[in-house]
């Protein structure tokens, strides 16, 4: 599991770490039961609070992204099939409604990949 925190960013720190975690879950890339790394050993890996990693666990968990075992930590759920067609639903929508907003003020196609380019490679580049 790789994350990488951005200082510069303006989206808070627990929330870049659920965004990765949930995008590698979603991806394949973390498999179902496959056991994260501990919320201790996290905020000791990334220099953050254990109150952010664990809020960033909660909000995964609350979202059915992954579970808790007692004594034994989290592990990824096997539902990520379903959560990502929920995504790629949400995605299509947002997308129609950037793509009207973005012809409303001028742009052109270009204009727009060159933003969604800037927003999905700004956190880690």
């Amino acid at each position: 599991m790789t994350i990488c925190i951005s200082y510069q960013n303006d989206i808070p720190t627990y929330e870049q770490i659920k965004m990765q975690i949930k995008a590698q879950i979603l991806s394949g890339e973390l498999l179902p039961d496959t056991p994260l790394t501990s919320i201790r050993q996290l905020a000791k890996d990334l220099k953050v609070s254990v109150i952010t990693t664990t809020r960033a666990y909660g909000d995964l968990e609350a979202e059915g992204l992954i579970y808790t075992v007692q004594g034994r930590g989290c592990f990824v759920k096997g539902n990520a099939d379903a959560i990502r067609e929920q995504y790629l639903r949400f995605i299509d929508e947002s997308l129609l409604s950037v793509a009207e907003k973005g012809k409303a003020a001028g742009l052109t196609l270009e204009d727009l990949h060159k933003k969604l380019e800037e927003a999905f490679y700004g956190q880690c580049n």
